[in-house]
């Protein structure tokens, strides 16, 4: 039996946010069970907590399709294998992999949301309407590499997830995994000089919380080797120079419609590398609103 101890961050509602002890990052406490998460994912998640997703998504695909290409061609530099075969945990409803499909990539998404499975389904993506640990593993394939965008915060169970993925990878296949950067040093820094709540907290939604530290000491215990690490645009920043999107919902979408334009311009104007090699020095700083790491099997 695995005993969930260690010090208390921070206590909301029922749940006790915890640095882990045996886990060895943050997580809440106690952990949502499996009913708790079917019942939040196949049916609430598109209709409740995020009607606007897919129509807002698509919207911003100009944006997102330039973080899919520097993923996907970033994967292609590491992979040894040819057939370039990729599974998406979590797929949501196919962006990604739709991407994918279009650099030539042979796709498989699992999703357990059926609003979003069925709308990957419509663009011709093979995607299996379940959640990953619910899948038999003898019914894939291997892989040359997986993908995991904001899934290993809401899932009960990471490591056995991580470790199921190290089983699925071909011989030095690929994993990209990209996660909220959770009590990063700017997030504290807005809690304690804004004097903020810890308003990157949402439980049961959010059950793990990792950063750059945690989410590669996980990875590395798992076996795998990390070889590259990534940030995004630090949101904090906009907080620290007045910018107040946790109390204004308005200035909130303001802000990330800025901070998209700026990548996109960067991009345009042919200097995307000068974007990635500053991501990935904040990468190294511990900073920036998600942790993204590229690992090898």
């Amino acid at each position: 039996m695995v005993s969930h101890q260690g010090v208390i961050l921070k206590k909301i509602g029922n749940y006790k946010i915890i640095n882990c002890n045996f886990c060895k990052f943050i997580h809440v406490y106690p952990i949502p069970s499996d009913d708790t998460l079917s019942s939040l994912y196949t049916n609430d998640y598109y209709t409740k907590i995020k009607p606007q997703y897919i129509k807002k998504f698509e919207e911003e695909m100009e944006y997102w399709n330039i973080t899919f290409d520097e993923k996907l061609e970033t994967i292609e530099q590491y992979i040894q294998s040819t057939t370039k075969k990729i599974l998406d945990i979590g797929c949501g409803p196919g962006f990604f992999l739709r991407r994918a499909m279009k650099k030539g990539w042979q796709v498989t998404g699992i999703e357990p949301s059926l609003i979003a499975s069925e709308y990957a389904k419509k663009q011709g993506i093979n995607v299996l309407t379940n959640f990953f640990h619910q899948i038999d593993l003898t019914e894939l394939d291997k892989f040359d590499a997986i993908h995991m965008f904001d899934v290993l915060e809401h899932t009960n169970a990471p490591i056995q997830i991580l470790q199921k993925c190290k089983s699925l990878l071909k011989k030095e296949g690929i994993i990209v995994i990209e996660v909220p950067n959770d009590f990063n040093p700017l997030q504290k820094l807005v809690k304690n000089i804004l004097r903020k709540h810890e308003y990157w907290l949402a439980p049961p939604q959010h059950i793990n919380y990792f950063n750059f530290a945690s989410l590669t000491r996980l990875l590395q215990k798992i076996g795998f080797k990390i070889i590259l690490k990534e940030s995004t645009f630090p949101l904090e920043f906009f907080l620290l120079m007045g910018h107040d999107y946790i109390e204004n919902d308005r200035i909130g979408k303001k802000k990330h419609y800025e901070r998209m334009k700026l990548e996109i311009n960067l991009k345009n104007g042919g200097l995307n590398y000068l974007k990635r090699n500053i991501y990935q020095y904040f990468a190294e700083l511990g900073i920036g609103r998600t942790s993204i790491i590229y690992a090898k099997k």
